[in-house]
């Protein structure tokens, strides 16, 4: 059963045209108000009404001219035909660039949501290959800009109703004098309709591997660009290898292209020869009409203009539907990423906070003190794996116990600390916090009882305080910071930098900014999981910047730092973690080894074993060292 729910979120959704018709307008509503539903309103009825003024102008005129009326009048007449010619023609010009900035500004409002989308879901929806690609594909959806997308895709629905209502009045005009030449008209436009949609789809079967290509040169781009990337791209002159990669990218979407757009040229010669066809039949019928006196010459005038502008109605209806079908499948490529994973709401009023009403989760049962946590036949299998990367754990972890994660690349230790902090969700088994399945409580207030570094340490491109904090400008506590700064021994470095905590890092936003070493880049997210002050840490190699004496040091000043704490560290340096009251050592998955360093070292199993071999090489290495020196 969980398997074939877990299929369905897999399935990319598909919306009817209708349902994104309503979320568009409804979601253009929210975010611009109801006078931008007004501005589209008001576009609709001048764009269908001026084609038509324009349209009748020489038949008006004619009308005037054979009335009889003296020439002043007929003269005041023809200006105020004129006048509000001008007049629609200015309020439509007016209103259509109202109607351009509400959608452009919707977009950009839509960003927003997106964005936060992005930074609320569950981590684990969002780092699986599923989310990634729903997320690229959404990203078209805002960022492929005007013509591309859901603004693209708000205009293609009115220029559709506008060009719709513009042919039925001019139908309802022809077909009033001529239902036979009503039908003729009407059997040209589903001739050209057929041949334009044989067209799109052709060009939207295409649409996918056309996307595929443009991925993959958006990808060689951006490492391209990559400061990092540069040394090894002229060292090992891939520099060739990138060139070629991308000259193919390009070769197959101009080839793609090209096939997909000939169906439209084809479609277009069709209808050009069916508008010739039509032509001769209509203005035949027009011109014999009036030689017999049925027809009079303003009459004449009116139709002629009328069925000239029927083609352009015609032509505009098939071009905005054929847009129309390019940005469906946009929308629903973002419409699926936006109710793919879970976001969990949050509030900032404290009293609902601690109950977590606003997600209809409850909270931790203990709040801010040391957590007992268990784990119950664990299993954990990621996206599109075709293989459980841990199996059937059973594990005790006491309040305020010192633990050690070890064992060899690839043995499953991060992805057990992501399951412990509640970033990952088991695929079999249960998480419990003090007698609470993890997965009925609150994600940000389990989150809250956390404090965790992992081993890929980067710094966002914003203070070394906000860094540090995580909060915005006048909400830190300085005097927490100064501590957690000293404890991590980073404070010599702060001091010495040119504007201390408020220094930018990295030069992304700041030209001015500071880059920190690995190990001083270890130090700050050191800091950081400190001044959060949580009840359970968790270091997951942070130390790796550092020799091994240095790091066995560090390790000494956790175990300080963090008493009367939950620790859980994870190494691959075996002698790192003697310190600790129990140590796992972990192989393909499983925990194969448990006891503190001298049960195992008495054990002579796979953690003796590694020990000793580590402890040789560090050995060797040394006296190397000092016969150098």
């Amino acid at each position: 059963m969980a398997e074939n729910e877990d299929r369905k979120t897999k399935i990319k959704k598909r919306y009817s045209m209708t349902d994104n018709f309503r979320y568009t307008f409804y979601h253009l509503r929210k975010k611009q108000g109801n006078g931008a539903l007004f501005v589209c309103v008001g576009d609709v009825a001048l764009s269908v009404v001026l084609p038509f003024l324009e349209a009748a102008l020489a038949g008006a005129v004619a009308a005037a001219l054979v009335s009889g009326k003296a020439p002043g009048r007929i003269l005041l007449l023809i200006l105020g035909y004129v006048g509000l010619l001008q007049a629609v023609r200015f309020g439509q010009s007016h209103v259509r660039l109202l109607r351009v900035k509400d959608v452009f500004l919707f977009r950009c409002n839509l960003m927003t949501d997106y964005f936060r989308k992005i930074l609320l879901m569950d981590g684990q929806s969002l780092e699986s290959s599923t989310g990634q690609k729903k997320r690229d594909a959404a990203n078209r959806n805002i960022y492929s800009g005007n013509s591309r997308g859901i603004e693209a895709y708000a205009g293609n629905y009115l220029d559709l109703l506008i060009n719709l209502c513009g042919l039925v009045l001019y139908g309802m005009i022809v077909g009033r004098n001529s239902l036979l030449l009503l039908a003729v008209l009407a059997a040209q436009t589903a001739l050209a309709a057929f041949f334009q949609l044989l067209a799109g789809k052709r060009s939207y079967q295409m649409e996918e591997e056309v996307n595929r290509n443009w991925k993959e040169a958006y990808y060689l781009r951006r490492e391209s660009i990559v400061p990092g990337n540069g040394k090894d791209i002229r060292l090992y002159r891939m520099d060739r290898w990138f060139l070629k990669r991308l000259y193919d990218c390009v070769d197959r979407i101009v080839a793609l292209t090209d096939r997909g757009q000939s169906g439209f040229v084809a479609a277009g010669i069709g209808e050009k020869l069916f508008s010739f066809v039509r032509n001769a039949l209509v203005y035949g019928y027009l011109i014999l009409e009036m030689s017999r006196g049925e027809l009079t010459l303003p009459a004449f005038l009116l139709y002629v203009g009328v069925v000239s502008g029927f083609e352009v109605w015609m032509n505009g209806l098939f071009l905005a539907f054929q847009e129309l079908l390019v940005n469906e499948r946009l929308m629903d490529d973002y419409r699926d990423f936006m109710d793919f994973g879970s976001v969990e709401e949050e509030t900032t009023d404290e009293r609902l906070r601690q109950t977590s009403v606003c997600s209809g989760k409850p909270a931790p049962a203990r709040p801010g003190e040391s957590h007992e946590i268990r784990l119950e036949n664990v299993s954990f299998r990621y996206d599109g794996s075709e293989r459980d990367t841990l199996h059937n754990l059973n594990l005790t972890i006491r309040p305020g116990e010192k633990l050690a994660l070890v064992g060899l690349n690839g043995a499953g230790k991060t992805t057990l600390i992501k399951l412990l902090c509640g970033l990952y969700r088991p695929t079999a088994g249960r998480i419990i916090l003090d007698g609470q399945d993890m997965q009925t409580l609150s994600q940000k207030e389990v989150f809250r009882e956390f404090s965790v570094v992992f081993q890929e340490v980067f710094a966002f491109s914003f203070s070394l305080l906000a860094n540090i904090s995580c909060r915005g400008d006048g909400q830190e506590d300085e005097g927490r910071l100064r501590e957690s700064l000293e404890k991590a021994g980073l404070m010599e470095k702060v001091s010495s930098l040119p504007g201390g905590m408020r220094t930018s890092m990295n030069k992304d936003l700041d030209p001015e900014g500071v880059a920190l070493s690995g190990g001083e880049l270890q130090k700050l997210m050191l800091a950081r999981a400190l001044y959060k002050d949580a009840p359970v840490v968790i270091l997951d190699e942070p130390t790796a910047a550092l020799d091994p004496i240095a790091e066995s040091e560090m390790y000494m000043k956790y175990d300080e730092m963090i008493r009367g704490k939950t620790g859980i560290f994870i190494s691959h340096r075996l002698s790192s973690t003697r310190f600790c009251d129990r140590i796992l050592y972990m192989e393909k998955g499983r925990i194969i080894e448990e006891g503190n360093h001298q049960e195992l070292m008495e054990k002579g199993g796979a953690y003796a074993e590694l020990f000793h071999i580590q402890a040789r090489y560090y050995q060797q290495k040394r006296r190397e060292e000092e016969s150098y020196a």
